[in-house]
């Protein structure tokens, strides 16, 4: 749009758009692919028709004249710029011009689009070379680049084709073919060639250091304070076949070292499915307000205490229950004179061959 001001200079208001012209991209390299070229190429030549159909000419028309961005369709601006007379025509073969430049990348006037991009139509050529001579208008050019075929990317065809179902139908068949195959050769089980499928001996503990479950990481130590409150511990067994529990290792539970462990029986279904828990009885040498567990993650346990050990589960007062998610847990003790404190386990972890197991590192008591 044209104004004229006071003082009688003439200036035009255009839509912004980023400002970066086609010569700026060519200047970097960036000629213009043709899924961005077709499209816009038109809409350009119907611009410059409809300039021409209001009776005006631009008359500077070159690449810089094109703004360009990929998210806005190309505007045809620099209409302030000085210029020489010029005619429709000359504006039709300017336009034609900075669009072959755009595709190609040079000013070589004999070298047609299609010669250098691929997938570029012929009928390309043909427009653009005919807007040169100056025989095609704007609208004449709009209407060759519009027709032009062209199909957007949105459109393309999908990656799924039948053509593949017969190769993908041949493949599958042939390994099938191997894998009967190989299923029917005899294989002597002592060849040097196989990986062993027999379980590996597990090396033997030294005799001072009591022998740990294969595939175990030992918990961490508990975090409790370093004063701690010496204890007498007993497994606690009452649905067990010889009611006690690996009773020579309950030692273990309170040595002062997380390296050594106090582990359950080896229960081949959960343990809820077999008997309500299994656990260990604690007698302190002096009352307790806490207690720090280090043990086998995902063991889901309770704590109880008792004046004096009952015989049955029945007769201990549950205080406190958790689950070792990260294989250590500390709690809180309520008050109590004396007594004997029991960790009851009901919930054992797989250990992922079928087998459920806790290993409890340390259980340590603070004042």
């Amino acid at each position: 749009m044209y104004e004229v001001n006071q003082n009688g200079a003439t200036y035009s208001v255009l839509e912004w758009n980023g400002g970066v012209s086609v010569a700026d991209r060519l200047r970097a390299g960036d000629t213009l692919p043709v899924h961005e070229f077709l499209p816009n190429a038109a809409g350009l030549a119907e611009g410059l028709a409809e300039l021409h159909r209001s009776g005006l000419v631009h008359g500077a028309i070159d690449p810089g004249a094109i703004q360009f961005s990929a998210a806005h369709p190309a505007k045809l601006g620099a209409f302030g710029r000085p210029h020489s007379p010029a005619t429709e025509h000359d504006d039709t073969r300017a336009l034609a011009t900075a669009l072959r430049q755009a595709l190609t990348g040079t000013d070589a006037p004999d070298l047609l689009p299609s010669q250098v991009v691929e997938g570029i139509p012929k009928v390309v050529d043909e427009a653009l070379t005919a807007a040169e001579r100056g025989e095609m208008s704007a609208a004449q050019l709009a209407a060759s680049l519009r027709s032009a075929p062209y199909r957007p990317e949105s459109q393309t065809e999908s990656g799924w084709s039948w053509r593949w179902v017969a190769p993908a139908a041949v493949l599958l068949v042939a390994m099938l073919l191997i894998a009967a195959a190989g299923l029917s050769i005899d294989v002597d089980p002592d060849s040097p060639f196989l990986f062993p499928a027999t379980p590996q001996p597990v090396p033997t503990a030294e005799p001072d250091e009591p022998a740990q479950p294969a595939g175990v990481v030992p918990p961490p130590p508990p975090q409790g304070d370093a004063t701690t409150v010496a204890v007498d511990a007993t497994s606690f067994d009452p649905f067990g076949d010889n009611q006690a529990e690996r009773e020579a290792d309950v030692p273990l539970l309170h040595d002062g070292d997380p390296a050594t462990a106090w582990r359950t029986e080896r229960y081949f279904s959960q343990l809820s499915g077999i008997k309500p828990g299994v656990g260990v009885a604690f007698s302190p040498t002096q009352p307790v307000g806490s207690m720090e567990i280090a043990g086998s993650a995902g063991t889901v346990f309770q704590v109880g205490w008792a004046e004096t050990a009952p015989a049955s589960i029945e007769g201990w007062e549950i205080v406190s229950s958790g689950t070792l998610v990260s294989g250590t847990a500390a709690l809180q003790l309520p008050a109590r004179d004396g007594g004997v404190w029991l960790l009851w386990l009901t919930t054992l972890p797989s250990q992922g061959n079928g087998e459920f197991y806790a290993e409890i590192a340390e259980v340590v008591f603070g004042p």
